[in-house]
């Protein structure tokens, strides 16, 4: 079997170097190079139509979703000028069956062949040191695979769901132990009898596939993977659960079991909770897509294919993560209030031809628009004048398609939206309007040539990473600023012109994965481990000794977290969440503790991903002899149940429990009161 599986990699090898040694003419089938849109060394899309593509030597980094969702590409050659391929470069490229990989790359990387469900075999040269997160996850029908000694690193996600892979190695090697890893993963799962339904292709739009036997996980799309969430996993009908017509469609998404119901109707219901002898308590708990009239929910219709036209009530202050992506929407009015629109609220709306929006907009964050028709269509569309280049609606510019070093953004933007103009490297001089208010998040970050700034004279808030990666030394800052974000400035020393700008996060900050964002650089040296504090003043100085390490966990860190635990009185936000399922206060005697859990930065980590938080605290005082039932909110503020189970540390009761996203959780005794039911919550009106 060992020789097999080594002649088997030399055919591998044989049949790449062949490749190479072909001439372009053979490779490439004419090619044009009108097919490359070029920004700089940087290839950003790739247009053409032809099945053998080879990338041309200028090309030094293939650009973030490049060849994203090509159904046409079967064959890609990469020069060896290529040293860098960015994330989701070739995501979804579902007819892409053979890669040839350049002698100038040194890492596959994150997401680069996520999807590319017709590879079937892949030889990764000498020079490939690394290979990243999912770097071929969900490449269903990969059955072989070359690895190189030189390969010294690799991502233990990076072959997620490719269930008939067999590795070709040295013995001893990373590989080597890499593959010995994931066949004891892929036995655990076979002697578990936990069944695995593969199709025989996933739609590149994530579109509803039915499952008869057990659920099974989609990778999450670009956007959603760069922020980790929501994860998207099909999971199967129960009938026993619908009756009548068909009220949505089931999905988990966030970690979340929730139904995507009709929009007219607003109520995203999470699944039926385990039962107990709790009573009352066994209700499902609702939850709503339009949050008091004021915000729409995160996922709240991700990849509905009920909508149409968008037009949101007055009132509506906040669109959440994701609200509407991979959603039919054709087109978005949003109302004069909304002040911020999420990280990827419309991301791949391909049907998505129109947005307006009111000036009321004070952020838009990363990805809210990106891979929507709206958009598509202005940048790859050409204008009369460089004032054509600024996609602006509502005073927010939305997108930037210039190529210029010097660029002059128009009066009249007040917003400039997350990671309008990032990457591009041509760029060495902005002059930014005496309207602007705010630069958003990455909105110049990896402009690698910008050498000067013209601040206008009303310009507030400078988010994160603003302007990351410039070639200043110092930036003069003016007075009017007043909020900058975490390396707004790159490593250029801030020169305040007045008083010193308060320094703030954005939420993507407080995603455990993005610890660069925080600065924080994990070296393997530090001690993994979370440390509890706070349980002496909450719960003595006898839960300080038993509990403040050990016990808690942050399954898979890889670093020093701490974990501060406080009893909170400021009770509105677990009030606001019962009063909206149940229409009644709080139970009397829910104790309510507030969970922070910081990394060396300080700065509180909110959503963990795939990540799980394990806790372990003393059973209050309060509630023993009792049945606790437990309660938490979720990133929206929506009630949510907390399964927990008894444990026993050192005689002491406990419970345990697992989040992925700390915040408040209250615990009371089922025996407190007579508790309310969910039954008829309906949605509070507007």
């Amino acid at each position: 079997m060992r020789r097999k599986k080594r002649n088997l990699s030399v055919l591998i090898v044989i049949v790449t170097l062949i490749i190479m040694l072909l001439p372009v003419s053979e490779a490439d089938a004419e090619t044009s190079a009108s097919d490359f849109r070029m920004e700089g060394s940087t290839l950003v899309k790739y247009r053409g139509t032809e099945k053998n593509v080879t990338i041309p030597d200028t090309v030094e980094v293939i650009g973030r979703s490049a060849f994203e969702d090509n159904k046409d590409v079967e064959l890609v050659v990469l020069s060896n000028s290529v040293r860098r391929i960015d994330p989701y470069a070739f995501w979804g490229c579902e007819n892409l069956d053979t890669v040839v990989l350049g002698t100038g790359l040194s890492a596959v990387g994150d997401y680069a062949f996520t999807k590319c469900t017709g590879l079937e075999q892949m030889t990764l040269p000498s020079n490939i040191t690394a290979i990243g997160i999912q770097a071929f996850g969900d490449c269903t029908s990969l059955r072989n695979i070359s690895i190189p000694a030189q390969t010294t690193s690799i991502h233990e996600t990076a072959f997620d769901g490719c269930y008939q892979l067999t590795f070709h190695c040295d013995s001893g090697t990373v590989a080597d132990e890499y593959a010995k890893a994931f066949y004891e993963k892929q036995q655990s799962n076979l002697e578990n009898s936990i069944p695995v339904t593969v199709p025989d292709s996933i739609d590149s739009d994530h579109s509803e596939t039915e499952y008869t036997e057990t659920e099974y996980t989609e990778t999450p799309s670009p956007a959603e993977l760069t922020a980790t969430e929501p994860e998207a996993t099909a999971v199967p009908s129960d009938p026993d659960e619908v009756s009548g017509s068909l009220l949505g469609t089931t999905y988990i998404v966030g970690n979340q079991a929730v139904m995507i119901a009709d929009h007219a109707q607003f109520n995203v219901y999470e699944k039926e909770q385990d039962s107990g002898s709790v009573g009352i308590w066994e209700d499902k708990i609702p939850k709503y897509a339009i949050i008091d009239g004021k915000a729409v929910a995160d996922q709240a219709y991700y990849r509905s294919t009920a909508l149409g036209d968008v037009v949101l009530p007055q009132g509506i202050q906040e669109i959440g993560e994701f609200a509407f992506a991979r959603s039919s929407a054709t087109s978005a009015v949003l109302p004069e209030g909304v002040e911020h629109i999420g990280y990827g609220a419309f991301y791949h709306c391909d049907d998505l031809q129109e947005v307006v929006l009111p000036e009321t907009v004070r952020c838009v964050e990363p990805k809210a628009f990106s891979h929507t028709m709206w958009v598509q269509n202005f940048l790859e569309s050409e204008g009369a004048s460089a004032e054509d280049d600024f996609l602006v609606t509502g005073g927010v510019l939305a997108a930037y398609r210039g190529n210029t070093a010097d660029v002059t953004v128009p009066e009249g933007v007040r917003v400039i939206a997350g990671e309008v103009f990032r990457d591009h490297t041509e760029i060495e001089k902005v002059s930014l309007p005496d309207s602007l208010l705010v630069v958003g998040e990455g909105a110049f970050e990896g402009c690698g040539s910008l050498s000067q700034i013209v601040f206008g004279e009303n310009v507030e808030e400078i988010k994160d990473r603003a302007f990351l990666g410039n070639v200043m030394s110092e930036i003069s800052i003016p007075t009017s600023v007043k909020k900058a974000g975490l390396q707004a400035f790159g490593n250029a020393i801030a020169a305040y012109q007045g008083q010193e700008a308060e320094y703030t996060y954005e939420n993507s900050a407080t995603r455990l994965s993005n610890g660069i964002y925080r600065g924080i650089s994990n070296t393997g040296e530090a001690v993994s481990g979370v440390t509890v504090t706070g349980l002496e003043t909450v719960f003595g100085s006898a839960a300080a000794d038993h509990f403040s390490t050990g016990q808690t966990s942050l399954l898979e860190a890889d670093g020093s977290y701490t974990l501060n635990i406080s009893q909170t009185v400021d009770t509105a936000g677990m009030e606001a969440a019962f009063k909206r399922v149940f229409q009644n206060a709080i139970p009397d005697g829910m104790l309510l503790y507030e969970l922070e859990l910081t990394d060396e930065s300080g700065i509180p980590l909110k959503k963990l991903g795939k990540q799980t938080l394990s806790v372990v605290l003393p059973v209050p005082d309060a509630i023993k002899g009792k049945e606790p039932v437990f309660f938490t909110l979720d990133g929206n503020g929506q009630l949510e149940r907390l399964e927990a189970e008894a444990v026993d540390v050192d005689g002491i009761e406990a419970f345990r429990f697992e989040t992925n996203h700390p915040s408040v959780i209250g615990v009371c005794g089922a025996q407190n009161s007579e508790l309310p039911s969910s039954e008829n919550a309906t949605e509070p009106a507007d």
